[in-house]
């Protein structure tokens, strides 16, 4: 999608908000030839023994360059692409090649083993609410898949995403507007009042803001965003 947008596909330093128990995206990320990921989330989820079993997997199916998981496997994981193919046009034999040497992938498990060394190629950020847990002006790319419904503070996080992406930085993120459970209907949490709604959600860090997409997309050109593409449904 950022090629066909016209924006980088080689993109060195990687954050993503909300990676959950699998920092997989980044572990994909780093086999692809970016030089360091960031993990930002609010509780500390990510396991060890599981994400070097991701990431073997990972390995393995960079080197077949197999295709994408596609609907079919993963029919809630959107947004839906056009193509399910390996992209060898972005991910060339001249780029892989470099990116899966043998002491590189040595090295990025290396930083999964112990991500607090001076030299590891991950850093884990928790909690990541909190503007300076990254310098300013530090990374190429900032996504996410299914976190920014759940953030309260969604204009201070967005100025946060703002000041920590480099001149012609991008992000990408997915969200649901869904009421994940709270209703009847898809759109339910919605119709309650903000005391019914404080009690459902009661002592919960975090459970749905119930901001609409206008509320997103205002906040990002608020904090300084242009807005290069937008997909629905």
């Amino acid at each position: 999608m950022a090629h066909n947008n016209g924006l980088s596909t080689e993109p060195k330093v990687i954050a993503e908000s909300g990676p959950g128990n699998s920092i997989g995206v980044g572990l994909a990320a780093l086999i692809s030839g970016a030089e360091k990921y960031y993990a930002l989330d609010v509780v500390e989820y990510a396991s060890t023994q599981g994400n070097l079993k991701v990431f073997d997997e990972l390995v393995t199916l960079f080197k077949r360059k197999e295709e994408i998981p596609g609907e079919e496997e993963f029919p809630k994981a959107k947004p839906y692409l056009t193509s399910y193919g390996f992209p060898n046009s972005i991910l060339s034999d001249s780029r892989l090649s470099p990116a899966l040497n043998i002491a590189r992938i040595d090295r990025i498990r290396k930083s999964i083993m112990d991500m607090d060394t001076t030299d590891s190629m991950i850093r884990y950020r928790v909690p990541w609410f909190a503007s300076n847990v990254m310098e300013v002006e530090s990374v190429d790319m900032i996504l996410s898949q299914a976190v920014l419904e759940h953030v309260d503070d969604l204009r201070g996080t967005y100025k946060a995403l703002f000041s920590w992406l480099k001149p012609g930085g991008f992000m990408s993120h997915q969200m649901g507007f869904g009421c994940h459970g709270t209703a009847d209907e898809w759109n339910g949490h919605w119709t309650y009042s903000d005391f019914v709604w404080k009690l459902i959600r009661g002592h919960r860090r975090f459970l749905l803001n119930r901001e609409p997409f206008s509320t997103h997309i205002n906040s990002m050109k608020e904090a300084g965003f242009s807005i290069v593409y937008e997909k629905k449904g």
